[in-house]
């Protein structure tokens, strides 16, 4: 985290930084440090942020159910409004862009969202992640990126498919359109979001 933002949590600076990490998916890597957890379960994550009292928690959100996925925005909430872990920053790993989800985590009070891709994480990673989260990683700034009518429609407990609710959700969005328009700030030309067939 940038300098003030360490100092505002009281966080340690450098290779020095306390963090607990949740995977549920299972590509945990081993810890290189006694100032570094990671686990495999929301439950766990919590009992071990009430225990070891981390400097920060990252949660990685990497291919899981639809249920699942909402068992770690669940957690994220439970981490905001225990008294013992309250004060923690909450930094959430995204492996894409998704709208509905950054809005369940700003609902849930997480602080940050970071987005990896399929890079397999390890602790030089996670610590260079952490060390230099700012004020773009909000989860305001990166609503401010996506378009407001992106939607998703349930395919399975797996999959979804997103669509354009500016267009009754009616067109499927993928491929270049999803990426280099409607997930960032050129949203704000389409034809689409300028006279949606709905209101906001």
């Amino acid at each position: 985290m940038k300098k003030e933002e360490i100092k505002s949590t009281g966080a340690d600076t450098g290779g020095n930084l306390r963090f607990l990490l949740c995977d549920i998916a299972g590509g945990i890597a081993d810890p290189s440090s006694p100032k570094e957890e990671w686990v495999d379960s929301p439950i766990r994550c919590l009992e071990r942020a009430v225990d070891w009292r981390p400097k920060i928690i990252v949660v990685l959100f990497g291919q899981m159910s639809i249920r699942e996925r909402e068992g770690l925005v669940e957690l994220s909430t439970a981490l905001k409004r225990n008294s013992h872990t309250k004060q923690c920053p909450v930094l959430v790993l995204l492996r894409s862009k998704h709208r509905k989800l950054i809005e369940d985590l700003e609902r849930a009070k997480a602080d940050y969202v970071r987005y990896i891709g399929e890079v397999k994480l390890n602790s030089s990673i996670v610590r260079e992640i952490i060390e230099n989260l700012g004020s773009e990683d909000r989860l305001r700034r990166h609503l401010e990126t996506l378009c407001p009518f992106l939607h998703y429609s349930k395919i399975d407990s797996q999959r979804e498919m997103t669509v354009c609710g500016a267009y009754l959700d009616r067109m499927f969005l993928g491929g270049r359109r999803l990426h280099e328009l409607c997930q960032t700030k050129a949203h704000l030309h389409c034809e689409y979001y300028i006279n949606p067939r709905v209101k906001k």
